[in-house]
């Protein structure tokens, strides 16, 4: 069961006074939600037709691999919706998710094993961000993510952090082993 908080819920029913129903538009959304989480949040939550509604009137549909999208089921394509309106919330309306990258979304969700093999700069670490970002906060997942490179381990923690805002460390042979340092890591990823 999907629990909806009573002030997204709210914004929602303002939409539908007056005996005239409407769906709300992506500006009123994002300008109705003070912070990136309340904004993720609300859009975690969406009915599946305001999401439709959002991806249809808020997004270039240029953008969108509207082929594979449409050979989805309605779960799967509003999963996929949903994960749109939240890349391009977070990239500040500049970036949707590729069909490689849904498809590894889609797996994620539907809790399939996913191989990707591609080259560098080919968006493997987006559908990573994208999944947390999909995760309701108050579950408390925890995602590992092994990356063979120091540099590329230093590129996606700043990523997550600056780009993403998810609370993220880097753990490898560099890395503080006194007790200090674990404690406060705690409090970050908390």
């Amino acid at each position: 069961m999907l629990f909806i908080p009573f002030h997204v819920i709210s914004f929602l029913q303002s939409f539908a006074m007056d005996g005239v129903d409407r769906f709300p538009t992506l500006n009123e959304i994002l300008d109705s939600f003070p912070t990136l989480d309340k904004k993720l949040e609300a859009l975690r939550v969406c009915p599946p037709q305001v999401i439709e509604h959002l991806v249809k009137t808020g997004i270039p549909q240029d953008l969108l691999p509207l082929q594979y999208l449409e050979s989805l089921s309605n779960e799967e394509r509003t999963i996929c919706y949903r994960t749109a309106m939240i890349c391009w919330t977070v990239t500040g309306l500049t970036m949707v998710p590729r069909e490689m990258q849904f498809r590894v979304v889609l797996s994620d969700v539907q809790r399939q094993d996913c191989l990707i093999a591609a080259g560098t700069g080919s968006g493997k670490t987006l559908p990573i961000a994208l999944s947390i970002l999909l995760d309701d906060p108050a579950a408390d997942f925890i995602t590992i993510t092994i990356s063979p490179l120091k540099r590329l381990q230093v590129t996606q923690e700043s990523d997550f952090r600056s780009r993403f805002q998810i609370p993220t460390v880097t753990i490898n042979n560099d890395t503080d082993r006194s007790i200090e340092w674990w404690n406060v890591s705690k409090i970050i990823l908390s």
